[in-house]
């Protein structure tokens, strides 16, 4: 799954291009913890290494992230692009995402505890393939699972004070495959609805924001690849597929 799709909903985490709500019935943004601590504290220039594999597919890149800290609101720039905007007060956070379908802006709370629902969002699609059409309805949720002293990972470590992110996507996905694919024994496999449950991370360190994104996927059917169940037992995945990306200091 693209980093984008999910990892930017606070600090980082809430820089996506998700849009959706940020309240909860738990999260009455009165907590302990201030997220305005984790965003980088002052200018500077973030490089990130991007892995992602697909079985025996590895790609590795790197990008940059421009960040100007100016009074209560923080810029992000990309290659020269605007990325996002995020504004503080004294109870909430307010983000402006920038992308090719214009801009989103969506606010959460400031301040949350531990176990607080930071992010959350119905999200459905539908797109039309050689196969037939592919329907999605996914619940993303995204909750403050803990603090940390130190995440370390391949040969990336971070320490201080870190606060770890879980971010889950539960629903599931239709394949409703053409009756002449199905009729010539094409495609049976597929056809029918799959769940799907996909787990990630993000670690934030304060003053400094996003450090690593961490989203390890478990693939039960070769032939389906965007259908990952990460509840299933580790000898039922059938191939490695992840994507990290890590801020090199």
């Amino acid at each position: 799954m693209n980093k984008k799709y999910i990892s930017l909903v606070v600090v980082a985490l809430l820089l996506s291009a998700c849009g959706g709500s940020s309240s909860s019935s738990k999260n009455d943004g009165k907590g302990d913890i201030d997220l305005a601590e984790y965003y980088p504290s002052k200018s500077m220039t973030k490089t990130y290494s991007s892995v992602e594999r697909d079985g025996d597919d590895v790609d590795t890149s790197h990008y940059e992230e421009l960040i100007e800290v100016k009074g209560n609101t923080i810029t992000t720039t990309v290659n020269s692009k605007l990325e996002e905007k995020v504004v503080f007060s004294d109870t909430n956070i307010t983000t402006t995402s920038f992308d090719e379908d214009g801009k989103e802006v969506y606010s959460t709370f400031r301040h949350v505890d531990l176990g607080d629902t930071i992010y959350s969002k119905k999200m459905t699609s539908s797109e039309n393939s050689d196969l037939g059409k592919i329907t999605s309805n996914v619940d993303f949720t995204c909750k403050v699972k803990s603090k940390e002293s130190k995440f370390e990972k391949n040969d990336h470590l971070y320490t201080g004070d870190l606060l770890k992110i879980e971010c889950i996507d539960e629903g599931e996905i239709v394949y409703d495959i053409k009756q002449t694919l199905l009729d010539a024994g094409v495609a049976s496999d597929l056809n029918g609805s799959h769940s799907i449950y996909n787990t990630s991370y993000v670690y934030l360190k304060k003053g400094i924001g996003e450090v690593a994104f961490i989203d390890d996927d478990c693939v039960t059917n070769d032939k389906l690849s965007i259908v990952i169940n990460d509840k299933a037992k580790p000898k039922e995945c059938i191939k490695k597929q992840y994507e990290y990306e890590f801020y090199l200091p």
